[in-house]
């Protein structure tokens, strides 16, 4: 021990106090570990408690129990066992072999890349590999932390024999330490390299996010950044010393904090800049890769990273391009076997960490109607990949109906095809024919195909591509993944580090636990320690210091390693170990705290969300701007339920729809359009006092919009399914109830988004689950639910939300399209003559159809979704619409919040007082007052009550006698 000691003393890691503060967390020795450090000389003694290889009987300690990992406790960070891990033998630890992969023996998960029925092609000629291997193996791997120095290149001279179209390239690959490339090469300096990179904790990114994706707010695995593209730039800079191009970020509107945005080379483009009207915002990788040739002054070739590709070693353009004819090379593995029974069990069980199988499926079939029958799916490498600029248009045409369905589903889905792998198989086939691009090659429906001329500026004379063999893929390709495993992480990272002919690795994150964070940051920073050029200085200069902090751990754990294998059992050694990692983690969340400190304050909500909120807030009845005078004459809708006794003895002590009224005129004073009154009496005696010439305001009997079949009915809901029949509303029509009320003057931008679309107001969303609708209590809502997934599929409706009590926006053509698909559900509905039965909602139904099905760009031809939509008839649409994009728009929980207040009056007088009390001191624009029981409420309850809203709205509306 006194022997470890001195190791942390001379590598300047720790104080005394230091290994006091990480020794004392040890459970059940703080006695211990004060000795030790109290008689620090007497190493007798330490030796005694270091030779002691069975402390408090803790050797059985279960890293994967998350209950036995604390992250301050050494004795429960137990790091792998080095005698069981030989990582220079490749025969025990092939990363790429899914086969041998299994982290938490958890099904052997790999998100993108599974492990069923992999096999490896046969007759693959394009290399000799157990040559290349033997080669290449015969290198220098005696466990360096680093591969920048070229003592970890291999120099043996031997030639490498029996290699077949490649050898050169094979050469050049394994050869390069960096020095200049060829003059052949010069075109590829400048070549465009692209990275896609997102920050899913970024509250501006996940506001916009929750619209579409049903409400949820959380980070997950595929946008989770943890600076993940400042070390892929760092190695692509140091590994790629010929590439004086431009890098460009492409992002959904962020810039990283760390990014240099003046560095010449760096170009962020914005996923909006990119993409054509209503395909943005997308949050597929499939759709996002599809329009890259879209960025500006993109080269004709370009590389494409995502930005969790490291480069890991010195890289010769030869890796990308064939040497001879600049073809690109596209790196393919083993084939998979692709059953579409299997892959239907995937999708009906919305297994997410196995829906890409179903992608594949997918991909293959196409691949085989359109190019080649026979056509085997192998899967990628993770690596970098060259595309074809000016190829990308003709792509997309020829697959434009195809495209539908992956545009419009704005996220992933296992029916989606992998358009990156169908490009490649494009290029691959394609460009084959001898008269490309007018005809393309392939054996299908592709033969049929009509095509243009490319671009007159291109300068390349020939197109093709290189299929590279897995084989001798995976002399240079890893992938890893990160979980919470930190065995196994530990694992990857050693492989990485140490492994000299490995050119790129990839790492995929699949961790829950700021622990596996913090491992994962703390290699990156080992192992790229050199800020590169195109990070702000500040930045820099916070990492310096704990770089050399992470750097001279690491180095020390090593070294005590080897010194102290001939004295100390390997069992207490690594728990010592395990306690050094444990301070190593420290120093990176520390370091980690100082960034986020560095990089600002995170906001609480969007800047969408606080403009909105603003503009609310500041409006004061000013005349509207001119692009929101179409608002005017919206129409507005109330039905009155005054079609039985009941009804009428439960309101008669107050007119809630009176106050209304009044609150409309009141604060919504740019108002002129009419509102409609649509009464279930036919003598409308209550609404006596409603100034019939006022046209502004008009009373309609139910029967006029109903089917005359179904009269009668004293079912709401059956009226509110016909909403659209009534004459001359408007295309965009609010429909309030008689308990809403305006508290402030309020905009139009309430009721829609700066993009004049229906505001929606939800409460928070439920995962769609097929066991919680099913164990539910049918009601109306959940029956509603039920319809709506039958409709559009289980693995395309995202959330089920209930209404929050504030006023509906709906879009009057949306009604009759949406009564089409629904049809069964409206046939039970309209049969009941009350709403006391289970009903479809006609206001939650019509608001669905139009989140899922017509907020994109090929409505009404193409409606998205996996249920019986697909063979819905295409709907028919009023002909005498101007509504040519039918858009929608939630208000955020902030916003709500923020402007909406839902009250609940009790019988209880001082509770109801206070909540009226409180009501009159807040800033929401809009206030919805519901009677818990009338029936209940006493004289002093309602006189309390009438006196209030007299209070509130004292003037009489222009709409009553």
């Amino acid at each position: 021990m006194y022997t470890l000691i001195l190791y942390m003393v001379s590598y300047k890691l720790f104080y005394i106090d230091d290994y006091k503060s990480i020794v004392d967390k040890s459970i059940n020795e703080i006695d211990k570990a004060n000795i030790i450090i109290d008689n620090i000389s007497n190493s007798n003694d330490i030796k005694k408690i270091l030779y002691d290889d069975d402390i408090n009987n803790k050797e059985n300690l279960d890293i994967n129990n998350e209950e036995n990992f604390d992250i301050n406790n050494e004795e429960n960070f137990d790091i792998n066992n080095e005698e069981n891990f030989d990582i220079n033998n490749e025969e025990n630890f092939d990363i790429n072999n899914e086969e041998n992969f299994d982290i938490n023996n958890a099904n052997d998960i790999i998100l993108d890349n599974e492990k069923e029925n992999v096999n490896y092609i046969e007759n693959d000629n394009n290399v000799n590999v157990e040559n290349v291997e033997k080669h290449l193996n015969n290198s220098n791997n005696n466990n360096n932390n680093s591969n920048d120095s070229n003592t970890n290149i291999n120099t043996n001279t031997e030639n490498i024999t029996s290699l077949k179209e490649n050898k050169d390239d094979i050469d050049y690959i394994h050869d390069y330490k960096g020095e200049e490339i060829g003059p052949e090469w010069d075109w590829v300096r400048n070549i465009s390299i692209v990275y896609t990179w997102v920050d899913g904790s970024d509250v501006d990114f996940s506001d916009v996010k929750a619209k579409y994706n049903g409400g949820f707010r959380s980070v997950n695995s595929r946008d989770r950044s943890v600076d993940e593209l400042r070390y892929s730039l760092r190695s692509l800079e140091k590994y790629l010393p010929w590439h004086n191009g431009t890098i460009y970020i492409l992002t959904n509107n962020q810039i990283p904090k760390w990014l240099d945005t003046t560095n010449p080379r760096i170009k962020v483009v914005y996923h909006i800049d990119i993409f054509p009207e209503h395909i943005y915002p997308t949050y597929d990788s499939n759709t996002i890769e599809a329009f890259l040739d879209k960025i500006p002054g993109i080269t004709e070739r370009f590389i494409y990273l995502n930005d969790d590709f490291f480069l890991n070693n010195y890289i010769h353009p030869c890796f990308f391009f064939t040497r001879k004819t600049f073809y690109p090379k596209i790196y393919r593995r083993f084939s998979v076997k692709l059953k579409k029974e299997e892959v239907q069990k995937i999708i009906d069980k919305n297994d997410v960490y196995k829906l890409f199988t179903a992608t594949k499926y997918y991909t293959e079939k196409l691949i085989r109607k359109y190019f080649d029958k026979n056509f085997v799916y192998r899967d990628l490498f993770h690596t970098p990949y060259v595309y074809y600029r000016d190829l990308l248009a003709p792509f997309r045409e020829l697959f434009h109906e195809e495209f539908k369905e992956n545009f419009s589903n704005r996220f992933r889905n296992g029916h989606k095809f992998y358009s990156q792998y169908l490009f490649q198989v494009y290029m691959e086939y394609a460009t084959k024919h001898p008269e490309f691009p007018l005809k393309l090659g392939g054996k299908g429906k592709a033969e049929e195909f009509v095509g243009k001329p490319l671009s007159t500026n291109s300068t390349i004379q020939k197109y093709g591509v290189k299929i590279v063999s897995g084989k001798e893929g995976d002399l240079f390709i890893k992938y890893g993944e990160i979980t919470d495993n930190s065995d196994r992480n530990n694992q990857y990272f050693n492989l990485m580090k140490t492994r000299p002919n490995l050119l790129v690795y990839n790492f995929n994150d699949n961790y829950s636990k700021d622990k596996a964070l913090y491992e994962f940051s703390g290699f990156m920073l080992d192992r790229y320690p050199e800020p590169s050029s195109f990070e702000k200085k500040e930045y820099k200069e916070l990492e310096k210091t704990y770089v050399e902090r992470i750097i001279e751990t690491n180095s020390f754990i090593n070294n005590a390693t080897y010194e102290l294998k001939k004295t100390y059992s390997s069992k207490s050694i690594k728990k010592f170990k395990s306690m050094l990692r444990v301070h190593l983690v420290n120093i990176v969340k520390e370091y980690i705290e100082k960034k986020r400190i560095l990089s600002g304050d995170i906001k609480e909500i969007s800047t969408r969300e606080q403009e909105e909120i603003d503009f609310l807030n500041s409006y004061h009845g000013e005349e509207l701007s001119e692009e929101w005078s179409w608002a005017k004459n919206t129409s507005l809708v109330y039905i009155i339920e005054n079609n039985n006794k009941e009804n009428l003895e439960n309101k008669n002590f107050i007119n809630e729809l009176k106050y209304s009224l009044r609150s409309i005129e009141k604060y919504l004073p740019w108002f002129e359009g009419k509102i409609y009154l649509i009464s279930q009496d036919e003598n409308n005696e209550d609404l006596s006092w409603i100034d019939e010439t006022n046209e502004h305001i008009e009373i309609i009997n139910y029967r006029d919009i109903i089917p005359e079949d179904i009269f009668p009915t004293q079912n709401h809901h059956v009226i509110e399914m016909y909403f659209d029949k009534i004459p001359n509303i408007t295309e965009k029509f609010i429909y309030l109830k008689s308990n809403h009320y305006f508290r402030r003057f309020t905009h139009p931008r309430f009721f829609f988004s700066k993009e004049f679309y229906p505001k929606y107001n939800f409460k928070d969303a439920i995962p769609i689950e097929k066991e919680i609708i099913l164990d539910s209590t049918i009601n109306s809502f959940v029956y509603t639910c039920i319809a709506i997934v039958d409709s559009f599929g289980r693995d395309y409706v995202k959330s089920y939300r209930h209404h929050t009590n504030a006023p509906y926006v709906l879009y009057r053509d949306l009604f009759n399209p949406a009564r089409e698909l629904f049809k069964d559900f409206v046939a039970e509905t309209i049969k009941h003559k009350d709403y006391k039965k289970i009903d479809i909602l006609p206001i939650y139904m019509v608001q669905n159809y139009n989140i899922y099905g017509t907020a994109q760009p090929y409505y009404p031809y193409y409606i998205p979704g996996y249920g019986k939509v697909r063979e819905a008839p295409t709907p028919i649409l009023n002909p005498k619409r101007t509504v040519d994009y039918y858009g929608f728009d939630i208000a955020s929980p902030a916003i709500s919040e923020s402007t909406i207040c839902s009250i609940e009056y009790e019988s209880n007088i001082s509770s109801s007082n206070q909540i009226l009390d409180d009501l009159k001191n807040s800033h929401c624009n809009f206030f919805s007052l519901t009677l818990s029981n009338s029936n209940t409420l006493i004289d002093e309850d309602k006189n309390n009550f009438i006196h209030y809203m007299d209070e509130l709205y004292k003037e009489k509306s222009s709409f009553e006698i």
